[in-house]
């Protein structure tokens, strides 16, 4: 990693993985340095704007950003948190890459992909694609299965008491619900994402028939 990148990892650390997800920045940022060198995507663009772009949710506080994760909540609610993140996600991002003094039409650019990297309908660059290619994979690895699981625990010890728990999809089912949001057109800019997602599914698909179901 290039040195002016491990300056901008370092200032954006304390406001990292703020959705109860540890190691978010790091593996969308280990999946972005992937597409980069196989998909020829300016390096210089997506590398910050993988690493900055969910630094705005720790400006929002933590009973709401966590409504991302609410069943419960309304679609509007949630997207209502996405925007702000966003929002919030571009002025802390300029922040920190005016303290680095990094070329400001590359900030432009960068800014731009922060601004819109979960709302945003259809593609606008290749730089784009990848950034939100390399967000996507995060939802595929086997620490997002960890922090998904650690959520889905804490929630069912909080509901025990109150009210039986609902029947669970069958695996075979939530699996299949999986892949086919990977194939959903549109859904990954670049085929190499598609690609690498379908394996770590059949990864954490391995790793799940190990494990006792919850």
């Amino acid at each position: 990693m290039k040195k002016i990148f491990s300056q901008i990892w370092e200032l954006a650390l304390p406001y990292q993985d703020q959705r109860d997800d540890p190691g978010h920045a790091e593996v969308a940022t280990h999946f972005a340095q992937l597409l980069v060198r196989y998909e020829k995507g300016d390096n210089d663009v997506i590398i910050p704007a993988i690493i900055l772009h969910d630094v705005g949710y720790s400006q929002i506080p933590k009973e709401r950003r966590m409504k991302i994760f609410d069943r419960k909540a309304k679609r509007i609610e949630r997207l209502a948190v996405q925007y702000e993140h966003q929002i919030e996600g571009v002025l802390l991002a300029r922040k920190i890459l005016e303290k680095v003094n990094y070329p400001l039409n590359m900030v432009a650019e960068i800014l731009e992909i922060i601004s819109q990297h979960d709302t945003r309908k259809g593609f606008i660059s290749k730089n784009e694609g990848l950034v939100r290619d390399a967000d996507k994979l995060w939802r595929y690895s086997k620490k997002s299965y960890e922090a998904m699981r650690k959520r889905a625990k804490s929630n069912q010890d909080m509901k025990k008491e109150k009210a039986p728990l609902k029947a669970k999809k069958k695996p075979k089912s939530r699996w299949k619900g999986v892949k086919a949001s990977i194939n959903k057109p549109d859904y990954f800019y670049s085929e190499r994402a598609r690609n690498i997602a379908l394996k770590e599914l059949k990864a954490r698909m391995r790793e799940a028939k190990k494990q006792p179901e919850r």
